[in-house]
């Protein structure tokens, strides 16, 4: 066995090779010369690649597929049952292969080695079923926050009437009770165990949790400070969040002050994600959106000034080819009112139809025919191009592909 990096140990198996291992505290990743590589929890199976494909396991145990087809354009599916089945078999007979070819002396490894053989396809499909016994479907969280801890004091979206979107479709909008609350946030830790420690941030789910009263929202997130350490360690934890973060609609951002923004800085809400999709009122409007253009710029406004960054998000592709200049122009336009600067995010988030039926209706209506890939491309560009000034500023102006997304 040979030390090569920090936590990270080569070494050489009969029939195989290099092997290295990456011993991280809350994971361990084994690659075999490029040829094949696997992160694993030491309580899961998380991913990795291999036959020049990638792979992501969500924790409700779906197995999501990632691979460049022939005109080099990515594609993301959901694998069914029966290749999810033959690739995380195939990743524990490459893991038990290890294991039994080393010589026994690495005890560190084979620890580590043992636990994961553990966690077989049955064991898994078994934590998948848990899942949904500690959460609603978690439908989508900001890219920056894949690798976030999420709590759901609320459930569902309470607008839920946007065209575009049907993410929220399968759940009516309510809020928790403190106690239902509390007993929500103990069932996610002991689901996660050791493995919390992954986790960099705490995310308020689900589609616009800021709505809750205030009252009920600071005594939400008391109760999280209570039982996690954010921004400084705690007795009986080896692992600190960075701060909390969720969504919030342009209406439900409206009605908060100032005031009551500062009590959330002041409580660790460290970024607030809005939904613009466009800075184009007309257009804006046929994507029945709460609130406005302008009423985004004020809220961004009020939120900046009281020490909260943001994360804009604008819809790539939103009214197609119809509006395609006016989404473009006013969008940019409308992005740069925004008094924006370091730890701001803007993302451009490529329009996806699935499901989006009312939204294809008006669109229809109105003759307006959808982007192709190679349009919405050069679209998200040219909103770059708008805004490359922000990139001065300390703005991060990125793509938010939600196809990407597993949790």
């Amino acid at each position: 066995m040979e030390k090569v990096g920090e936590n990270v140990v080569k070494i050489f198996i009969d029939g195989i090779g290099d092997v290295y291992f990456n011993l991280q505290k809350y994971s361990t990743t084994i690659s075999e010369e490029h040829k094949f590589g696997w992160k694993l929890r030491n309580s899961d199976n998380m991913g990795g690649f291999f036959d020049g494909v990638s792979y992501r396991r969500g924790l409700d145990n779906r197995l999501m597929k990632k691979f460049f087809d022939k005109d080099g354009s990515k594609v993301k599916i959901f694998v069914g049952d029966e290749e999810k089945r033959k690739v995380i078999e195939d990743v524990i007979e490459r893991v038990l292969k290890i294991r039994d070819a080393l010589s026994g002396n690495e005890h560190e490894v084979l620890e580590r080695l043992d636990e994961i053989l553990k966690w077989d396809y049955k064991q898994l499909e078994k934590d998948g079923i848990k899942f949904f016994s500690v959460y609603k479907p978690i439908s989508i969280l900001p890219p920056d926050q894949y690798f976030s801890l999420v709590l759901q004091p609320a459930e569902g979206c309470s607008w839920n009437k946007c065209t575009f979107c049907s993410f929220y479709q399968d759940r009516r909008f309510r809020v928790k009770s403190p106690d239902e609350f509390l007993n929500h946030v103990k069932k996610v830790k002991e689901f996660f165990g050791r493995a919390i420690g992954l986790r960099k941030s705490i995310f308020l789910g689900d589609a616009n949790a800021l709505i809750i009263p205030q009252k009920r929202l600071v005594e939400l997130i008391k109760i999280i400070h209570d039982e996690f350490p954010i921004g400084k360690s705690k007795n009986g934890f080896d692992h600190v969040f960075d701060g909390i973060y969720s969504f919030l609609d342009i209406f439900g951002a409206e009605r908060k002050s100032y005031d009551e923004y500062v009590e959330l800085r002041d409580l660790l809400l460290k970024r607030i994600y809005i939904g613009l999709e466009t800075g184009d009122a007309n257009l804006f409007k046929y994507l029945n959106k709460p609130g406005s253009p302008d009423g985004c710029v004020e809220v961004v406004q009020t939120i900046k000034s009281a020490g909260i960054n943001v994360g804009v998000i604008i819809l790539a592709g939103a009214g197609g080819k119809k509006f395609y200049e006016a989404h473009v122009k006013n969008t940019v336009e409308t992005i740069l009112k925004m008094p924006l600067g370091n730890g701001d995010i803007v993302y451009l988030s490529p329009l996806v139809l699935d499901e989006a039926d009312e939204y294809v209706r008006i669109m229809n209506e109105l003759g307006s025919e959808t982007l192709d890939k190679f349009e919405m491309a050069k679209q998200i560009q040219k909103i770059k191009e708008g805004l490359k000034g922000l990139n001065k500023l300390g703005v991060r102006v990125t793509l938010y592909d939600i196809q990407e997304f597993i949790y």
